[in-house]
């Protein structure tokens, strides 16, 4: 599982809500993105989820391991049928306890 922060950056959709622009949802997801499918993205230990539409783009960014700034996360931009997505990799251990002590 991929400990991630995902902000809604634009919607695409004719009539799409704006006020959920710039909104962050924090959660796992299960693998990285894949063209033709949603994303889905496990917000909290009850179950509670995000489904996206079908993904039609990944945008990925230079990895940042190794390098001295731990603030550095890998990113990802990711387009959908309705919305554009930056995804922000977070560090897997600070969640994990999180995840556990639900």
């Amino acid at each position: 599982m991929l400990a991630v922060l995902a902000t809604k950056i634009r919607s695409n959709g004719e009539g799409s809500v704006a006020t959920a622009i710039k909104k962050p949802y924090e959660g796992f997801l299960i693998s990285e993105p894949m063209v033709g499918r949603g994303m889905v993205i496990f917000r909290d230990p009850n179950g509670r989820r995000m489904v996206t539409t079908a993904v039609r783009r990944i945008l990925t960014t230079a990895e940042t391991e190794g390098r001295e700034d731990v603030r550095e996360r890998r990113l990802m931009y990711v387009e959908t049928e309705n919305s554009v997505y930056r995804l922000a990799f977070l560090d897997a251990s600070r969640h994990s306890v999180t995840a556990a002590s639900g």
